[in-house]
């Protein structure tokens, strides 16, 4: 299923605001269905062009991390367009109520652990990148394919540098120090990856593992994933939110994730790595 119609009829019992985000309007829908039985669904939107993009992103995104891991990723069923106002937006998944606590330091690394070596296992050739492009917030992602790891993220640094000179203007200092990380310290760190003999094989990534994103089924204290934000890259890149004190993960989730997948070679710069991607 992609960009559908989506009916909205005289069985809806309820449509309530439900979580918090600065950028799209979210709501829980409760359904009465034929047969007498409730199902409720999450639903967000978005308006303009710059929202159908981040619905078409967030539906494609999800999708492809719901087929890694389909009992621990909302299950996406539609994105569109709304009928009352082609100017509005939106997506729709199934609804799973979920906890605040933090995410199981041994449940959670071992999931994301999951996805990623069972990502890894796709057709040779595979490159970095994504059939659309997503979004951060409301940040869009520039997700066009690239043939290497350090091509591929220094795009996507470089266009975050662009927003970020949007919202706040130019400065020389940081201008400089924009230039030597991607002169400078992007391919001292990752152009290493794929020379002399090495390799990375592309694997699905998340983007933004922080525990806002990730929750723990009310029911059953499994973890639940969402609000990807995917593109095909190194796995390592989904650890740098973890890296940051604000998130209260760190080391200990780390750790864990690596004693299912090891530290890329060369490991001796596996934590500067770290923490270029927790920029």
């Amino acid at each position: 299923m992609d960009q559908v119609n989506v009916e909205i009829d005289e069985h809806v019992r309820s449509v309530s605001p439900f979580g918090e985000s600065r950028w799209r309007q979210t709501v829980q829908i409760v359904v009465k269905l034929a047969d007498g039985s409730v199902k409720e669904y999450f639903e967000k939107g978005a308006f303009g062009e710059r929202g159908r993009e981040m619905m078409l992103g967030t539906y494609k995104s999800e999708s492809a991390m719901h087929h890694f891991a389909p009992a621990n990723v909302p299950k996406p069923l539609a994105w569109g367009t709304c009928k009352r106002d082609p100017n509005e937006h939106f997506y729709i998944c199934e609804f799973r109520d979920m906890t605040d606590d933090l995410p199981d330091v041994k449940k959670f690394p071992a999931l994301v652990a999951k996805i990623h070596r069972d990502s890894m296992m796709g057709p040779p050739g595979r490159r970095f990148g994504f059939k659309v492009d997503t979004h951060l917030a409301n940040i869009a992602n520039d997700n066009s394919w690239s043939d290497t790891w350090e091509e591929w993220y220094t795009g996507a640094f470089e266009q975050m540098l662009v927003e970020e000179e949007k919202s706040h203007g130019a400065d020389d200092e940081f201008t400089s120090l924009a230039s030597s990380m991607c002169e400078k310290v992007i391919p001292r760190l990752l152009r290493p990856l794929e020379t002399g003999g090495l390799y990375i094989r592309p694997c699905l990534i998340h983007s933004d593992l922080q525990p806002e994103h990730v929750k723990a089924d009310a029911l059953t204290g499994e973890p639940i994933i969402f609000d990807s934000c995917a593109f095909w890259g190194h796995n390592e890149a989904d650890l740098g939110s973890w890296r940051a004190d604000r998130y209260k993960l760190g080391r200990k989730y780390m750790d864990e994730y690596h004693k299912h997948v090891p530290v890329s070679a060369p490991k001796e710069d596996g934590d500067d790595r770290n923490a270029l991607y927790a920029l």
